[in-house]
């Protein structure tokens, strides 16, 4: 049985090349994903740490939207896939398939056909790849670091996977 997309993350690609450098982005983002969203409690999705903030099922929608913009871009498409649900399992199963897809679909392109990706807003507003890494890439992991730092808060800590390796946590 193959683990879970985001288990752990692949070994490192044999070559250096923009493809590559997202691609393992994208392995860290599912990766750390992945081990802050297994062992939620059903108490745990609907913590907030103050009344502005989001909470942690609110989180993980936003984190799919994300990952739906990058899912979007990676196949230079003019629309963007919706996904709502009131079931935190789904929206978890959801965000991890759809960077799975990403990444495969990835894997075909070169640095030149990367370059040429693109996104669509939906304001209709048409942006380069760049804008992908610096603005949905990197704000999925800053909310991966919120779902972190709101486990903590509410007494649940993440399993203490090896961020540094993209390794399972060991035993205890």
């Amino acid at each position: 049985m193959r683990a879970e997309f985001g288990y752990e993350i692949p070994p490192a690609p044999a070559t250096l090349d923009g493809v590559a450098v997202f691609t393992r982005f994208l392995d860290g983002l599912a990766f750390r994903y992945y081990w802050a969203t297994e062992g939620l409690r059903a108490e745990d999705y609907e913590f907030r740490p103050g009344p502005s903030s989001m909470s942690t099922k609110e989180l993980l929608q936003h984190v799919l939207n994300l990952a739906l913009m990058i899912d979007q871009c990676s196949a230079n498409a003019a629309a963007r896939e919706t996904f709502e649900s009131d079931d935190p399992a789904a929206l978890r199963r959801k965000t991890l398939d759809v960077l799975a897809g990403v990444r495969e679909r990835l894997a075909g392109l070169d640095d030149h056909a990367f370059a040429d990706l693109r996104v669509v807003k939906r304001d209709g507003s048409i942006w380069p790849v760049w804008n992908i890494m610096n603005g949905p890439l990197a704000d999925a992991l800053t909310h991966v670091g919120q779902l972190n730092a709101w486990r903590r808060l509410n007494g649940n800590p993440v399993a203490p996977a090896g961020v540094f390796t993209g390794t399972p946590p060991g035993p205890r």
